[in-house]
């Protein structure tokens, strides 16, 4: 019986540090300025953002974010579309403030599926791939509700195929929002 009341004491004193950890909710936008493979890439990127709030670590954070894709491709008439849905968390090291600009990295390694194994004259393997990310950007206001950032990502299935013509993307442009 006393076990039980220190539990529930226990309980009772985290409670309040407890309701401090509310879980955000985010979306990004991305467009796809610079391609390399296949160089006449086009597309943009939807991702949902969910962020616990309980895996931070003095400037480290932990978020986790759902994507989708979508890239077609414009100098040739086959293999022209490709969609790309993906899940992955994401390493966030966020520096000190600068005025109302709060700068922050982004890394990350995910699983991604490709609608097609074709993209152009590229033969992508298998459907299952690894979406690589690396990202810069900056919380704007005080409320740190809008971000906007760059990021570079790169696709591959890590040759789990005999074919492995990965999309690589080294600049695409963010805009994000963060609700709550």
């Amino acid at each position: 019986m006393e076990r039980l009341k220190l539990s529930i004491a226990v309980f009772i004193l985290l409670l309040p540090s407890l309701s401090l950890a509310a879980p955000y909710y985010g979306a990004t936008l991305s467009y796809t300025a610079v391609a390399k493979e296949p160089p006449y890439l086009h597309g943009y990127q939807f991702m949902f953002n969910y962020d616990p709030d309980c895996y931070k670590w003095r400037q480290f954070n932990l978020y986790f974010d759902a994507g989708f894709s979508h890239f077609w491709i414009t100098n040739t008439s086959y293999y022209t579309t490709l969609n790309i849905y993906s899940a992955a968390p994401v390493i966030r090291y966020t520096f000190k403030k600068r005025g109302l600009v709060h700068p922050y990295l982004d890394l990350s390694i995910g699983l991604a599926y490709f609608n097609h194994t074709h993209l152009d004259n590229r033969n992508l393997g298998i459907h299952f791939a690894f979406q690589d990310r690396i990202g810069l950007g900056v919380f704007l206001g005080q409320a740190k509700q809008f971000s906007v950032g760059i990021h570079a990502v790169h696709y591959s299935n890590a040759h789990l195929s005999d074919h492995n013509s990965g999309i690589s993307i080294p600049l695409a442009l963010d805009i994000s929002y963060r609700f709550g």
